[in-house]
Parts: structure tokens; C-alpha cells; sequence
């Protein structure tokens, strides 16, 4: 019984963690990180509170990444676990380079989706900062 207790409460801990850092600012980031592959390593990513907490992380990733960053231990991309391990590669997933079929279906629908955004984003940052350089530019060699 209590080894059933202990692996119920992993999948629990998981979610209340990434709950808690995204929701009221409160958390270790890093714990996030050894939680999901604690979850991993005791076979509980079917979980329910795993799906949900895997999923809010994939939505706010540049979010995790910023707070991650600047922990006390922030945390790079770890290229000596294998790709299937995605919370070893958030820097990949966060930059839209991370193979989406390399993740479970719950998570390829959401990356997808986050992934055009970014791209979208990122793509509409560039021309506002261009778009302005140019009307900076103008401004200031035609004085209008």
C-alpha cells in the first residue's frame, strides 16, 4: 500500500508544482524538471494529473523558461537524455525545433498549435521592429 501511495502522490506532487509556479508565481522550476521524470521513471505518464500539468507547461514554456533562467540553477537543454524525454529539451520545444512526433498525442496537439503562434509571433516581432526601424529612419533623414 505504501509504495501505491508514494507513486500516486508523484503524479499529484507534479501537478500541484507546475499548478502553483504558473497560477501564484510560487516554485522551484528545477524540481518541475526532476518531478516529470520521477513521473517517468515510475511509469505514471497516464495519469491525469501528468496530461494536465504536461500540458499547461507546453503552453507556457517561454513562461517555465524565463523563471527557470532566473533560478538559482538555471537549466540548458539536456542533449545526454534521449529526445524522447521532451522536459530534458524545453529550449528545443520553446524554439519550435523539437520533433512533434516524437511526443505523445495529448502534447503533439498542443505544440502544434503553440508552434505556429510562436512562429507567427516572432515572425510579426521582427516586422514591427523592422517597420518602425524604417519609420525612424525616415523620420529622421527627411525630418517628417
Amino acid at each position: 500500500m505504501g509504495e501505491l501511495r508514494r507513486k500516486l502522490d508523484t503524479d499529484y506532487i507534479y501537478f500541484a508544482e507546475v499548478e502553483l509556479l504558473f497560477n501564484y508565481g510560487v516554485g522551484y522550476p528545477d524540481l518541475i524538471i526532476k518531478l516529470r521524470e520521477k513521473v517517468y521513471q515510475e511509469g505514471l505518464e497516464e495519469s491525469v494529473y501528468v496530461k494536465k500539468a504536461d500540458k499547461k507547461l507546453f503552453q507556457n514554456v517561454h513562461r517555465f523558461l524565463e523563471v527557470l533562467e532566473g533560478s538559482d540553477e538555471p537549466m540548458q537543454d539536456d542533449d545526454s537524455q534521449p529526445i524522447e524525454k521532451w522536459w530534458w529539451h524545453l529550449h528545443k520545444i520553446a524554439k519550435g525545433k523539437y520533433p512533434s512526433l516524437m511526443l505523445k498525442e495529448y502534447l503533439r496537439e498542443v505544440y502544434r498549435k503553440r508552434r505556429k503562434y510562436w512562429k507567427v509571433k516572432e515572425k510579426g516581432l521582427y516586422s514591427l521592429r523592422h517597420s518602425t526601424n524604417q519609420e525612424f529612419k525616415r523620420l529622421h533623414l527627411t525630418g517628417k
